[in-house]
């Protein structure tokens, strides 16, 4: 069923759905941004970035690794229409989906505790251009190390709890790795406003 599952939720209006999304699930999203484009096409997949969701008070917020930031933590809400302080939507597509394994509280509390210890964490961008070398030309191969992409940071908050997705024959994760495992349901696409 791979990514599949993602096409033909049909759109879902965030207020609608913001009280349904729990902590632990996930992000995905389907930029338009040039970054994104390569992403998509040398990883093969609809998705370029996946983060996990938390939900704190009234507030639903996206811990992720990011280019300029690294590992960080922002509303969700900025994604539906101000991402990045631009007056924007995010320019592509939202999705959420879940882990269907059960997942009880204490471990929900011990994988938010490994994202925020890995806060400020900067972005692996010499793993991105290690990516790039092996698909493009066949060099290289995945070492773990103190920073990482979007995919390896989700990853790692996961496998906090036993949790561990697919990795392609490299060890590199792609965020098609988690969306497309056969434990991840598709939830809803998100109206972007």
């Amino acid at each position: 069923m791979g990514t599949a599952k993602f096409e033909g939720l049909g759109l879902s209006r965030y207020e609608d759905i913001r009280g349904e999304i729990r902590t632990g699930y996930l992000l995905f999203c389907a930029g338009n941004y040039a970054l994104s484009r390569i992403i998509q096409h040398f990883s093969d997949s609809m998705f370029s970035h996946v983060g996990l969701l938390y939900c704190w008070n009234d507030r639903v917020l996206v811990f992720e690794s990011v280019e300029d930031d690294g590992v960080r933590l922002v509303p969700l809400s900025h994604y539906v229409r101000d991402y990045e302080n631009s007056g924007a939507a995010y320019d592509g597509r939202l999705f959420v989906g879940r882990h269907d394994g059960p997942v009880p509280h204490d471990q929900v509390l011990a994988m938010l505790g490994r994202a925020a210890d890995e806060l400020n964490r900067r972005y692996d961008k010499e793993e991105m251009i290690e990516i790039l070398a092996r698909i493009t030309i066949g060099l290289g191969k995945h070492q773990d190390d103190d920073a990482y992409i979007c995919s390896e940071f989700v990853d790692r908050c996961f496998k906090e709890i036993g949790i561990a997705f697919d990795r392609d024959p490299e060890d590199y994760i792609f965020p098609e790795h988690i969306a497309a495992d056969p434990d991840v349901q598709a939830l809803w696409e998100i109206e972007r406003e």
